[in-house]
């Protein structure tokens, strides 16, 4: 009902009206329904953002190709040497690959910097809208106890219809916990390729980078917003009323 109500803001100026007409009780009953604020909307279109749905197969040292693990978390595809899976609660392994502190964190992707020449990581392929902006969070951390500075994390995303990179993020984690990091975008086509890689340069299994829920959700347009406030506005007037 959610998604249905903020497709009418991309009709033409001739039937704005009739649109507001017709989602602001839409916005009303939605809020009233869910208990959330005007503008909180769009679903997250990333699969296995907090590494949950396989981590249970991960029962020896996470991730390593040469173990009974999976290859991969599932909805990721895992590159450069294998040396990334599934750390947590779930895997019944522990955490060894963890920050210092993992207060509300259960699973969480680990990524250990291998021995080759190519940078070790995890990616996933989305469907967006053209033209249309988008935010992605993530938690993200180094390992505790390895060396300052080896623990670097690069966030890219691509346009996959054209294999052109599209933006990229460095963000300056700790040892200490998982923190949240936020990056804006706008898709420039329908598909956006997703990666988290560890960045550290000298390949000698010197780092290993964490990373867990991962969401990806676009951006209302103001026009929505603007409907959505009004809707919430009538939603609080309404429960003034019956409180008189």
């Amino acid at each position: 009902m959610f998604s249905k109500g903020l497709s009418i803001c991309h009709g033409s100026h001739g039937s704005s009206m009739a649109a507001k007409a017709t989602i602001v009780p839409v916005a009303i009953g939605t809020l009233a329904m869910l208990g959330m604020p005007a503008g909180v909307a769009s679903a997250n279109i990333i699969t296995n953002g907090d590494f949950s749905a396989n981590a249970a197969a991960y029962t020896t040292s996470p991730g390593y190709s040469a173990s009974p693990n999976p290859a991969a978390p599932t909805g990721w595809t895992v590159f450069g040497s294998t040396f990334a899976g599934v750390n947590g609660t779930d895997t019944g392994v522990g955490a060894p690959f963890a920050p210092t502190s993992t207060v509300g964190v259960n699973d969480f992707a680990f990524i250990q910097e291998g021995n080759d020449i190519a940078y070790d990581g995890v990616k996933q392929t989305v469907s967006t809208t053209a033209g249309q902006p988008y935010t992605l969070t993530y938690d993200a951390s180094g390992r505790a106890g390895d060396v300052s500075g080896t623990d670097v994390l690069e966030v890219i995303l691509t346009d996959t219809t054209n294999n052109n990179q599209i933006t990229t993020q460095t963000p300056a984690i700790t040892q200490a916990a998982f923190n949240v990091f936020t990056l804006n975008f706008t898709a420039p086509s329908a598909s956006t390729n997703v990666e988290f890689l560890n960045a550290y340069p000298n390949y000698n299994y010197g780092s290993t980078v964490d990373v867990t829920n991962v969401a990806m959700a676009a951006v209302p347009e103001p026009a929505c917003l603007g409907v959505l406030a009004i809707g919430g506005l009538g939603l609080l007037l309404l429960k003034r009323r019956r409180a008189v």
